[in-house]
């Protein structure tokens, strides 16, 4: 728990005078107020479910949350969040306006050589098969003589593309002009069978249309990657990166990340499949630091 300052502040009515008497609490765990860095976060206000403003005007959503979770047992940070526009994100970092973006960022070889991610991610996510939930389908096998939307410039349209060009009797591509909404609207009609997206914010997009229990968000990622918080390339975003490094690892493993996933994603195969992807493979926290030292 991090350090409460406690602030007792006794107004003397004597010669118009004020007395103000500070009392710390007795924390020997806890850092000064002074050795507390300050961490700006910028998130987005529309990319739900990792990172959205909702009805009381609060930056939640997945990332968000995991960033507070660490901020609740990190006494060596304390973090204030923000929203802003994704053109916006990466500059505010080159201009030290944010300490950390997030917004689902996946590693590329640019953003390495110009930004600083942390050693662990917080999310395996990527695209999988949503379907009708009365014919659920979980793997690119299942899609065999099956029509399957994309959107027409979608990066997901391209991965279905090139499993056609090795598999060219797989299945039918249906391509259509419209967004994820339109969709899922295209499967409920019958239309085309199944498409390959993000599930999570699939989900999320059918469970505030009132129709989420008529699909099949399959828990297999056709094509995945890990999610980091991104960082200036800077002695602070040092500074931050391993404290997040330091912390991430015991939410994974008592179960934070998961519940989390749940709340916000619908699911938590995205921190559930970590492991098996290469990240937190040991079966104990304890075990885990053991091998990482």
């Amino acid at each position: 728990m991090k350090k409460r300052v406690l602030a007792l502040i006794m107004v003397m009515a004597m010669a118009g005078s004020l007395t103000a008497t500070v009392y710390a609490a007795d924390d020997s765990s806890s850092e000064s107020s002074d050795d507390v860095i300050k961490v700006r976060v910028a998130g987005l206000p529309e990319y739900k479910p990792y990172t959205y403003v909702d009805e009381n005007e609060n930056l939640t959503g997945y990332d968000i949350e995991v960033l507070k979770a660490i901020d609740e047992i990190a006494p060596e940070i304390e973090c204030e969040f923000s929203y802003t526009q994704w053109d916006s994100m990466l500059p505010g970092l080159d201009a030290d306006k944010y300490d950390v973006v997030t917004c689902q960022i996946y590693k590329s070889d640019e953003r390495e050589e110009m930004y600083r991610y942390p050693k662990y991610p917080f999310l395996y996510a990527g695209s999988a098969i949503i379907s009708n939930k009365d014919n659920p389908m979980d793997s690119l096998d299942d899609l065999k003589g099956k029509k399957v939307g994309a959107i027409v410039g979608d990066s997901t349209s391209a991965l279905e593309e090139e499993y056609l060009e090795e598999n060219p009797d797989a299945f039918t591509i249906e391509y259509m002009d419209g967004t994820t909404p339109q969709m899922l609207d295209g499967i409920i009609n019958g239309r085309v069978d199944a498409t390959i997206n993000d599930p999570f914010a699939a989900r999320s997009i059918a469970e505030e249309a009132g129709i989420a229990d008529r699909f099949y968000f399959s828990d297999e990622m056709c094509v995945g990657e890990f999610a980091y918080f991104l960082l200036a390339k800077t002695d602070k975003g040092q500074q931050i990166a391993d404290i997040i490094d330091k912390y991430l690892p015991q939410l994974y493993y008592d179960g934070t990340l998961a519940k989390l996933a749940k709340e916000y994603l619908g699911s938590d195969s995205g921190v559930t499949s970590m492991p098996k992807n290469g990240v937190f493979e040991e079966d104990t926290l304890e075990d885990f630091q053991a091998n990482e030292k």
